[in-house]
């Protein structure tokens, strides 16, 4: 009998070991985490779920390699451990083994079909390999077997929206807001669709209560303005582009809407001080000149739009090789007179306005465009 307690008492004593080990993981604190699990395995290094808490630990630290070493000396241990699979495959996702972490999610979710992490790490990372109807089929079945699973259901909803299928999307973000009402990003997701259909009296319905869950998101506010301004309810589209940019100083995008809210009411002067304002790289940006040009042909002052519109495309290598047409056109000098001059901004406006929309099909039809520009800049930042 006392050996029987004994035993229990241990028992009892490591499972409050791995529990104070898990606890300092999920606050964070990697090095409190890393003494009780090696602390745990110098004790006995067959403790399968202390190897999974150390690679966690090495995970958090990017060293990714060594975390993938534990995962699989858990794995050794106890291959049917759920948790180490899971891990194991978001390590390798890390290190660029798309295809082997596609399959170690997989095996995940058959070994703990509720495990809804699993599904949503394997669909997001289906579809950034261009395999959207897989990770369709994916969250499908996640939301099959875990109908209550809000993250799951968000994913689910996005997906839909971003096949074009808004329907099954809103239907999806209600269903959401349904199961938990407090949960902001739900009803800001379910605002994006609306703004995205134009529908901008829903939106602003919408997003006005993310707003009110979530006071302090940028993004919260920036789309509520859009939404006013769909409106024509500028002056409040003004104060919600501004307090986007209180929330989220330097944040170029809020700044021009906002000047573009105060230029739609008549405002051009303290529109274009606005502007005025940001500094001097920002003003250089094409989404500033794009701003800066309308608002002046707003003004009747069709020589500073030209000016703005050439800027634009003088600054912008990219859009110079994408669009040979508009970089001559920008090339020329503005002609002399003034209804030429008119005439000349307003070509440059409309060639630009059709570049735009140009780029944007492209977009839709090859979502991937985006990513792929975004790593550039970034590679070029960095290198």
């Amino acid at each position: 009998m006392f050996e029987q307690r004994a035993a229990g008492g241990l028992q009892g004593l490591l499972r409050g070991q791995i529990q104070a080990g898990l606890a300092a993981l999920q606050q964070g604190d990697a090095e409190t985490a890393r003494s009780v699990f090696t602390a745990l395995l110098e004790a006995n290094p067959r403790i399968a779920i202390a190897h999974v808490g150390l690679g966690r630990v090495f995970m958090i630290e990017g060293e990714h390699h060594k975390a993938l070493e534990h995962f699989d000396v858990a794995l050794s241990i106890k291959p049917d451990l759920a948790p180490a699979v899971l891990f194991s495959a978001e390590a390798r996702e890390h290190l660029g083994e798309t295809d082997a972490a596609l399959v170690e999610y997989e095996e995940a979710v058959a070994l703990d079909p509720s495990m809804g992490f699993a599904y949503l790490k394997m669909a997001r990372l289906l579809k950034e390999s261009g395999r959207g109807d897989e990770a369709m089929t994916v969250l499908r079945d996640a939301a099959a077997r875990s109908p209550q699973d809000v993250g799951v259901r968000i994913m689910l909803a996005k997906a839909h929206g971003d096949a074009g299928d808004a329907a099954r999307a809103e239907a999806e973000y209600k269903r959401v807001i349904d199961l938990k009402p407090d949960l902001w990003l739900a009803h800001y997701q379910l605002g994006l669709l609306h703004l995205k259909a134009q529908r901008f009296a829903e939106a602003r319905s919408v997003l006005t209560d993310a707003a009110l869950l979530a006071p302090d998101k940028p993004a919260v506010q920036q789309a509520l303005g859009e939404a006013m301004a769909g409106l024509g309810q500028h002056a409040e589209a003004v104060q919600s582009y501004d307090e986007a940019g209180r929330l989220k100083p330097g944040n170029l995008r809020a700044a021009v809407k906002s000047a573009r809210a105060r230029s739609a009411m008549g405002q051009h002067r303290e529109a274009l001080d606005q502007l005025m304002t940001l500094g001097r790289v920002a003003r250089r940006s094409g989404l500033v000149q794009k701003a800066m040009g309308d608002i002046y042909r707003d003004m009747g002052r069709p020589d500073e739009a030209a000016a703005c519109y050439r800027a634009l495309v003088l600054n912008a290598p990219e859009l110079r090789n994408s669009a040979p047409d508009l970089a001559a056109l920008a090339d020329q000098e503005p002609p002399e007179g003034a209804e030429a001059i008119e005439a000349y901004a307003a070509a440059l406006a409309e060639a630009l306005a059709a570049h735009a929309s140009t780029l944007a099909e492209k977009v839709r039809g090859n979502p991937s465009l985006v990513r792929d520009w975004i790593a550039s800049r970034r590679d070029r930042a960095t290198g």
